[in-house]
């Protein structure tokens, strides 16, 4: 496994499997091309997380997506995915009293439903907003899988409570082959962009307080006694990496990161950032380049800041050096990619 490859545990390989399988695609070869295990099958699919590095997934969803000749494979799995694939935390959504309820317990219990990928919940003046994405490489699970964690999450809350999103967005390029009604009439909006830091979507703030259709106080309380308990009884997963990024945030409104100084703020020196940051595969530059691309992308659709504005806001004391990274990042130069997009 690569540096750049990490081992990633989630039900998505499993999920893949049985869908290929239900539209009758021979799944023996995508094991042994995948290295999957041969009894991945074994339980029901999503039942059981599976751990593999992080490239198998959007490798396999490639494939399947490619011998179904479906170029929006997330719709399609999202729309065929069983009800209760996700357990008690799913079910625990589903019986909140309402739609805050639901948004917040996706990012209060995201340990059992997607170890591995972040949920975070935000409010706004006027939107409520959920943003998803892998911790270690948000854009890591690929298109297909981006999309299906989004419309699988949309159809639950609009089956819910008749809510629709207002908009949407996701780290991926556009794709060439995209059909954006369709993928429009899967998400419930016609707002959507990519090339965003995370996945997500967003509705209005006023649908928050809103009932939730079939909300059961009892049943509630039941399943939030079962979900903290799996919630605890898994293996701490460390949330070092969701720090750095936000200390790093901070520190780029004030110029260049120092990791020195970022490690302080964590209460441990640069050498144990750095060597907890190697055992989770990655390192401080890497993560750092994560985030100014992330935010580089977010900045160059503002129309309002020129390209030597980006390049401070990013913490870079020339304009040069932005663009030799945005290039290394994105195989194209800031000015030719805000052009394109």
């Amino acid at each position: 496994m690569s540096r750049s490859d990490f081992d990633f545990e989630s039900r998505l390989v499993p999920l893949l499997l049985a869908y290929a399988q239900h539209r009758g695609v021979a799944i023996e070869p995508l094991i042994s091309r995948h290295k999957l295990p041969a009894d991945v099958l074994a339980q029901p699919p999503g039942k059981v997380p599976i751990t593999t590095p992080i490239s198998v997934l959007p490798a396999l969803a490639d494939d399947i997506a490619a011998a179904l000749n479906d170029p929006h494979l997330g719709l399609e799995l999202s729309a065929w995915l069983p009800r209760g694939a996700y357990g008690v935390a799913e079910f625990l959504m589903r019986a909140g009293p309402t739609l805050r309820h639901s948004f917040a317990n996706l990012s209060r219990f995201s340990g059992i439903l997607a170890p591995g990928q972040t949920f975070r919940f935000e409010e706004t003046a006027d939107e409520a907003q959920l943003h998803h994405s892998v911790t270690l490489r948000p854009g890591a699970i690929g298109r297909h899988l981006a999309e299906y964690s989004t419309a699988v999450i949309v159809k639950t809350f609009v089956l819910m409570s008749g809510a629709k999103p207002t908009r949407a967005w996701f780290t991926h390029s556009r794709p060439r082959e995209l059909d954006l009604q369709r993928l429009s009439q899967g998400l419930a909006t016609h707002e959507i962009t990519f090339d965003e830091p995370t996945n997500g979507f967003a509705l209005s703030r006023s649908l928050l307080d809103g009932p939730v259709h079939g909300g059961d106080a009892a049943l509630y309380t039941f399943l939030e006694e079962h979900a903290v308990a799996a919630l605890a009884s898994r293996p701490r997963t460390d949330d070092l990496i969701d720090k750095v990024r936000h200390q790093i945030r901070e520190a780029l409104k004030q110029g260049e990161p120092n990791v020195e100084r970022l490690a302080t703020r964590l209460n441990m020196s640069g050498r144990t950032l750095q060597r907890r940051l190697s055992d989770l595969k990655t390192s401080f530059q890497e993560v750092l380049d994560l985030v100014r691309f992330d935010l580089a992308r977010a900045y160059l659709k503002d129309v309002r800041l020129d390209v030597s504005q980006v390049a401070y806001l990013l913490g870079y004391s020339e304009l040069r050096a932005f663009d030799r990274a945005f290039r290394r990042w994105a195989d194209k130069s800031p000015t030719e990619w805000r052009s394109e997009t």
